[in-house]
Formats: C-alpha cells, structure tokens, sequence
C-alpha cells in the first residue's frame, strides 16, 4: 500500500471528510473505467462509482490501514456491477412476464379506473423525488424536451440534466416495484414507458 493511503485511510476511519475526498479525487477515474468496461454505459459506470465510495464512507470504521485501498475499492466494485446485473436480470424477467400478460389485459380506453391509478401512482412517485430533479424529469420526459433544451433553461450541464433524468429514472421505477398491489399490467406500462 503507497504510504500516503495509509494516512489518508487511517484518518478516514476517523471520520476525515478530506481525507475521503483524497481518496476519491485519487482513484475514482479507475473505478470508472473498470465499471464502464463492465457496463458499457456511462450512466451505469457513474452510479458504480457513487456507489462504491458510499460503501467505503458507510463502513470506514472496518477499513485496514495496512491493506490495499485500490484492491478493496475494486472488490466493492465488481460486486456493486454483480448486483447491478442481477437487479437488471430480475427486473427483465419481471418485464417479460408482465408484457406477456399485458397482451389478453390491455386496457381500452385511458378514462379508466385504469389510467387514473397509473397517474396518480406515477405522480406520487415523481412528487418524491428531489425538487430539481422532479422539474428536470417533467420537462424531459412529460413535456419531452430534450436535455440540451432544459441545460440551458436552467443553466446547467447537460450531463447533469443526464445523471437527474438516470437517478429520477431508477427511483420511481423502485417505487413502483414496491407497490405491491399493482396490477401487473399497470406496472408494465409504467415500466414500459419510464424506459422508452
């Protein structure tokens, strides 16, 4: 382990905010480039990354001084990617049963019972997510504009707007999975639609 890991991980045991920062501004492009060589996806290498250094921060008391902080890190990250497959693997199968039963079920008509369930889940879920990203979300996906158009609106990056619309994205569709009661065929358009 390079000596200067070895003070910066002690202190970070500690509770060192800047020494986790040291950490992360020294080793992050690694584990994004690990994580995109996975993903193959800028998003997904991105949320890895967050990911990753949320664990480290989380259980920084458990950390050894003397043992190698990149190797650890890397750990954290194949599994975090290993999870992410799963996840992704078990929510395709859930899709694929629900397109499946959403062929004999498709609602006629969007004045029903139906739709106005699918609304109102679908706005409790967006009402949930932070103030910006809620704005951001609505003006990409509900008034479908695109992300160079709300950059500039609201004077921020467009690989901002990218990260908010992925973040808003993953919650509500955890959102949606959590409510049980949902009719398959609801989630299935729900999900279908958050994905175009």
């Amino acid at each position: 382990m390079e000596e200067s890991d070895y003070f910066c991980v002690k202190c970070l045991i500690e509770g060192d905010e800047d020494a986790f920062v040291a950490l992360y501004h020294k080793y992050h492009r690694k584990i994004y480039h690990t994580a995109l060589s996975m993903t193959r996806s800028e998003d997904l290498a991105q949320d890895v990354i967050q990911d990753v250094f949320l664990k480290v921060w989380e259980n920084r008391t458990a950390l050894d001084p003397g043992k190698s902080f990149i190797a650890y890190i890397s750990v954290i990250c194949r599994n975090v990617i290993f999870d992410m497959f799963k996840k992704a693997s078990v929510e395709e199968a859930v899709r694929q049963k629900l397109q499946q039963f959403a062929e004999v079920s498709e609602p006629e008509s969007e004045d029903d019972d139906f739709y106005e369930t699918y609304i109102s889940l679908l706005s409790n879920a967006i009402a949930k997510l932070p103030p910006q990203r809620s704005i951001i979300f609505k003006l990409c996906k509900l008034q479908k504009k695109s992300y160079d158009e709300v950059a500039r609106s609201m004077n921020i990056s467009r690989s901002t707007v990218q990260d908010h619309i992925v973040k808003a994205n993953k919650a509500i569709r955890e959102y949606l999975l959590t409510h049980v009661d949902l009719s398959f065929v609801m989630l299935f358009v729900i999900l279908s639609r958050l994905a175009a």
